[in-house]
């Protein structure tokens, strides 16, 4: 079983991915109510999971922070929590590159975006996974991989079952997959 770090393992996301990660067997360290991530705590873990959020932080700041200490922490795979708007809806284009995309939603996805070219960037082994749509509904216990679409809906029950199977078996890498409960 794998030894794995959960940063923001005390909110939506990252509380379910623990359970998820636990009942399967795995070493799970939480790391909860501090929004950043620090590299000491994620040292020596297989997999670090990235579930963080600072409102208070400006996103363009925070995010590429984020990643570059998960990047600099050794950890063997890096999974981070994404957002939907960064799922492309035509090669190259992002959900949030739309002429109609809210602009006071912008700053914070391209904050989002900053974190992912940090990975990217790097020569980490790395994964963003995103809601499909919009995170609601009821658990269904399966879900699929989806491209950007704002009906898809995902519980964060279906979320965890998806990250835990990408921790058990690695299959997507240097790359932004969509979720959707099935």
């Amino acid at each position: 079983m794998a030894k794995i770090v959960v940063f923001g393992a005390s909110g939506r996301a990252g509380s379910q991915i623990v359970t998820a990660a636990e009942a399967r067997g795995h070493e799970v360290t939480r790391v909860g109510r501090d929004p950043g991530v620090r590299p000491d705590l994620a040292a020596g873990h297989d997999v670090a999971v990235s579930a963080v959020v600072d409102l208070a932080r400006d996103p363009a700041e925070f995010y590429p922070e984020v990643s570059r200490a998960l990047v600099a922490s050794g950890a063997g795979r890096i999974v981070v929590v994404g957002i939907y708007t960064l799922l492309e809806t035509a090669p190259g284009v992002r959900v949030v590159d739309a002429p109609d995309f809210p602009a006071e939603f912008r700053p914070f996805c391209l904050g989002h975006a900053a974190g992912v070219e940090v990975l990217a960037e790097s020569g980490v082994d790395w994964l963003v996974m995103s809601p499909a749509g919009n995170f609601g509904g009821t658990p269904t216990g399966r879900y699929r991989l989806s491209e950007a679409d704002p009906s898809d809906t995902l519980t964060y029950e279906d979320f965890a079952l998806a990250v835990a199977d990408e921790i058990d078996h690695p299959t997507h890498r240097h790359t932004q997959v969509g979720v959707a409960s099935a």
